[in-house]
């Protein structure tokens, strides 16, 4: 019968028997050969669900088969290998390296040739039934997942579920609950606050893997021996002969280091700033611990969604949580939008932040590229402020692979604040066709570069990216080391690049700031 459903967990099997056979893939080919597998249902007294009549049937008492109702065991003459006479036309040996392999003797069908693929099965052999001796079967539905012990984000919790009101099979979608796709069934606060005492040992677990890192990359800074080289060692990977130019500064409480990447000529395309952060920043009211315990519990509508073959059985999910607010940001992946009127307080106090950081890092960026008479492209020294914010929530395991964000309606700046659980953040030149970055490493495989600069990027730390042509020489790469941890990033979406007056209009609206934000205004 066709199964109801693309996918459909039938039941519990066991391999009984396993076979050699010749089978024809195109007519006129010769055949080949193929291994046959018979499974068989461990529990033979229950009914079967998708059968279409199982369900006005009594069911019967199955019995196992007996040297009477098997199919019957013949000897081969050419290897001495028995084998079961398994198909209508008669017995042929079914040892794969017997040279009598799938040969049907001159007496079965009357001494005519036997098409392989007219070939049947025997009754007897498709009725055989085998009792299971293995351990107790276990029930088909695995029930809800068990929180007891666990905070909601651990890699356990993010397979997904089975409903246990329709029985449907379900991906985990929502950050805060789980929601079946086939009818209304929800399990809302399964979320718990990450723990404390994880929370605090993420870090310096994450300090030692990053030095550990850093020695093996050899990425000490002092080996660039100029004057711009920051003051200590941040980066755990960095290509000095790629970039050259850093500077190391104060603005507001983060100690800052900035990244200048060329283009292949050598020309400044753009700038990367890393806010680090610290104890008396996070620990501030509205700071970063205050923001993080507040939007991991907070309904902000967060979910995955389709990366690919949106709608179809395939269809793939981010391996990560969305929710955007403001201008609509249309990428790759078709994210949910609101508005900033919609928007909690938690986004709009990130939103502030990100605003004096962006301000901030083109400044000095620029500042010191014209100091000290750096070749710069025209394009690095233009600023816009922020009119979308993508909220992104990672659970364990976790990430985002090699992207750019070099979207035709994008201004310069991205700019990101991390929350919870620490990250990397690394960058690589694209491999383009016409292999411009001549000379730098690659992999093994030759089909990527290796990254040219990676960054620990921890709790309450903010980055800055800016220039748009560093989206066309280089690709970008987050990786999540933690348990749960949240990226607010914001980009300004330029209304006069958007394809439709409709996209205009809606920026307009969704990406005006609300007035009551205004208190939030944040100066470093």
């Amino acid at each position: 019968c066709k199964p109801p459903h693309p996918y459909a967990v039938l039941d519990w099997f066991h391999i009984t028997d396993v076979w050699g056979e010749l089978h024809v893939i195109r007519e006129g080919q010769d055949p080949v050969r193929v291994w046959r597998i018979r499974l068989e249902k461990a529990d033979l007294f229950k009914q079967s669900w998708w059968i279409a009549h199982a369900k006005s049937q009594t069911p019967r008492t199955p019995s196992p088969s007996t040297a009477h109702n098997r199919a019957p065991l013949r000897p081969c003459p050419s290897c001495l290998e028995t084998s079961n006479v398994i198909f209508t036309a008669g017995w042929t040996c079914l040892n794969n390296n017997c040279d009598s392999f799938f040969k049907f003797p001159a007496t079965a069908n009357d001494g005519e040739e036997i098409p392989i693929n007219e070939l049947a099965y025997a009754e007897t052999f498709l009725h055989e039934r085998t009792p299971f001796l293995g351990i107790d079967i276990p029930p088909l539905d695995p029930g809800l997942p068990d929180f007891a012990g666990l905070h909601g984000t651990e890699k356990v919790l993010r397979r997904g579920f089975v409903c246990p009101d329709c029985g449907h099979c379900n991906r985990r979608i929502y950050w805060n609950r789980l929601a079946c796709e086939n009818c209304p069934y929800k399990l809302e606060t399964i979320m718990q606050p990450y723990p404390d005492d994880e929370l605090e040992t993420d870090n310096p677990k994450f300090d030692e893997l990053m030095a550990k890192r850093r020695k093996q990359k050899k990425a000490s800074l002092a080996v660039l021996g100029a004057k711009d080289v920051a003051a200590g060692p941040v980066a755990t990977r960095i290509n000095n002969n790629c970039i050259c130019v850093t500077q190391h500064l104060m603005l507001g409480r983060y100690q800052v280091r900035q990244y200048f990447l060329p283009d292949p000529e050598g020309t400044i395309v753009g700038s990367f700033s890393l806010f680090i952060s610290n104890q008396h920043i996070n620990a501030a009211p509205n700071g970063p611990n205050d923001m993080f315990r507040e939007i991991e519990l907070a309904d902000v509508g967060l979910k995955r969604n389709s990366a690919a073959i949106a709608g179809h059985k395939l269809e793939g999910l981010t391996r990560h949580f969305q929710q955007n607010f403001g201008a609509c940001y249309k990428f790759g992946v078709a994210v949910q939008s609101k508005g900033f009127d919609d928007a909690p307080d938690v986004v709009l106090r990130a939103l502030h932040r990100l605003t004096w950081a962006g301000g901030a890092a083109v400044k000095a960026a620029t500042d010191h590229l014209l100091r000290h008479n750096h070749e710069q492209n025209d394009e690095v020294v233009r600023n816009n402020d922020f009119n979308e914010l993508l909220a992104l929530g990672y659970m364990e395991n976790d990430r985002i692979n090699y992207h750019d964000d070099g979207e035709m309606e994008l201004g310069p700046t991205v700019a990101a604040l991390s929350l919870g659980s620490p990250s990397t953040m690394k960058f690589r030149p694209k491999l383009m066709p016409s292999d411009h970055f001549q000379g730098m490493p690659k992999k093994s495989n030759g089909k990527a570069y290796l990254d040219v600069l990676e960054v620990p990027m921890k709790h309450g730390d903010m980055m800055v990216m800016h220039g748009r042509q560093i989206h066309r020489y280089y690709e970008h790469a987050i990786e999540p080391m933690g348990c749960r941890q949240f990226s607010m990033t914001c980009r300004y979406i330029d209304p006069e690049r958007m394809r439709s007056q409709a996209d205009r209009d809606d920026a307009a609206v969704k990406g005006k700031i609300p007035a009551h934000s205004l208190e939030f205004v944040y100066n470093g």
